[in-house]
């Protein structure tokens, strides 16, 4: 397994400097160690058109079908550039964290691009007892392979999720996590063609 490793590695798209620290269900997962912020790097295939899986990646309003760990997530404003959310999230042991994020969409070439960062100020005011998250932003960047019925997509974030963050959650956590989100989408992409059939829920990473 670990001479398989070695020589799939090299193929992948990871940024420079990034670390492999895990993966799983097809997907790897890198991340920059030496980031002030938690910054990771995962990629994969799903069995889905990319148009399809953005789909899933912009529904907003049902994220928690993707996500276990989203609490609230409420689309604020919508046009055909762009879309304004709030979402709170529900994590273990740490507090509730929320944000409000713009997000953006496009194409490079044969390539479906879905970007977010965060917007607090189009968001509704902090609350008491939940931490305000003030830096996040990532990229889904979505390639077509086989003929078009299946995407490889590629997840590059960066976040602080402020407060107090155990360690275990950082490190560990991304490598367990991330593989979680992409099979959370896999799921729900699925559940969009015909004859597809819908288990279970994957846990939250941004």
């Amino acid at each position: 397994m670990f001479r398989l490793l070695v020589l799939f590695l090299p193929l992948l798209t990871a940024p420079p400097d990034f670390k492999h620290v895990g993966g799983a269900h097809g997907v790897e997962v890198f991340r920059q160690m030496s980031s002030p912020v938690i910054d990771l790097y995962a990629e994969g295939d799903i069995d889905a058109p990319p148009a399809i899986v953005r789909d899933v990646l912009l529904d907003y309003d049902h994220a928690s079908k993707v996500t276990k760990n989203v609490g609230e997530s409420r689309v604020l404003a919508k046009n055909n550039r762009e879309i304004i959310v709030y979402q709170r999230l529900k994590l273990p042991v740490i507090s509730d964290r929320d944000f409000t994020l713009r997000a953006t969409w496009g194409q490079r070439g044969p390539t479906l691009i879905q970007q977010f960062t965060v917007d607090n100020a189009k968001g509704p005011p902090a609350r008491d007892g939940i931490v305000r998250v003030s830096t996040m932003q990532g990229t889904w960047a979505l390639d077509p392979i086989r003929d078009g019925a299946s995407t490889h997509a590629r997840y590059h974030v960066q976040i602080d999720l402020g407060g107090s963050v155990p360690k275990w959650m950082v490190s560990g956590g991304a490598a367990k996590n991330l593989p979680k989100l992409f099979e959370g989408v896999r799921r729900e992409a699925s559940a969009r063609i015909p004859g597809a059939q819908v288990a279970g829920r994957g846990q939250w990473v941004p």
